[in-house]
Formats: C-alpha cells, structure tokens, sequence
C-alpha cells in the first residue's frame, strides 16, 4: 500500500514538472527568447530565413497560393502556375468605393525584381509605391525573417 502511495505521489510529481516545463517553454516562446534552431541561411537575408519557412508560410499560414494562384474550372489550384498571379477567387463584399483587387498579381515575379518591396509589404502592410496594398490582401505585421524566407522561396520556383 505504501509502495502504491510512493508511486502516486512520484507519478503527480514529475507530471506536474512536465506541465510547468511546457508552459515555461511556451511562455518563452511568446516572448521570442525561445526559439527551434532554423535552417541554414542565404547570405545577405535575415538570419534563420530559409526557402522551406518560406514554403511553410505561403502555403499553410499566410495561404498566399490561395489567391495568388490560377485555378481549373473545378476550382483546383493549378499545379505548377503557383502564385503566378490569377483573378480573385472571391468577389469583393466591399462598396464599390472600396480598394478590392479583383486580380492578385503575380508574386513571383515580384519577389525576382522588387523582392526589398515585397519584404516590406509583409513587415509593414506598405506597398512599394507607399499605400496599403488593396483588399482583400491581409495588412501583415511578419518579422523579417519570416517576410525574406517568403521571398527567398518565391524565387526559387522556375
């Protein structure tokens, strides 16, 4: 029976230590003073920017190869034509006051020749002549090396 009690209280103990170690961790985390070692770096990017974040963000966090991309008459994203621009695959909820591109340009290019821009748009929600982009483009806040893993990604496609 004490042996039993030994046990449970051991078991509580170290179940405990592990919920106090995650949400430490977590808490750090939030904060920025935690953080996975990133992937090798390009020179010239911020450190820990890296084509596979860059994946990672326009295809399962941003979703940029949502509106980005061309689509097939059943509304499949075309395989190979990612984030080569296409039109909206919404129609604007907005007044027709409203700035709405009815077509998302294409990234890709973007990146290639105004990719200083581009990094701006993502860190500050400014485009490259200054203006907030248009509807329905999010208004990002990403951090640098988030916003250049983006740009390094989208040059690496042919």
């Amino acid at each position: 029976m004490a042996d039993m009690k030994t046990r449970e209280a051991a078991f509580h103990r170290s179940a405990r230590g592990a919920l106090v170690a995650a949400v430490l961790v977590t808490a750090l985390a939030a904060r920025g003073l935690a953080k996975i070692p990133a992937p090798a770096t390009s020179p010239g990017t911020a450190a820990g920017a890296s084509i596979e974040r860059g994946r990672y963000l326009t295809h399962d966090v941003a979703m940029c190869v949502q509106c980005h991309s061309p689509r097939d008459e059943k509304g499949r994203l075309l395989e190979g034509q990612e984030f080569l621009g296409a039109p909206m695959p919404i129609q604007s909820p907005y007044p027709s006051s409203a700035r709405f591109a009815f077509n998302a340009p294409n990234i890709r290019e973007l990146a290639r020749s105004h990719g200083d821009s581009v990094v701006r748009l993502l860190r500050t929600g400014i485009d490259r002549n200054g203006k907030a982009a248009d509807l329905p483009m999010p208004p990002f806040r990403m951090n640098a090396e988030d916003a250049e893993s983006i740009v390094l990604y989208l040059r690496s496609l042919n």
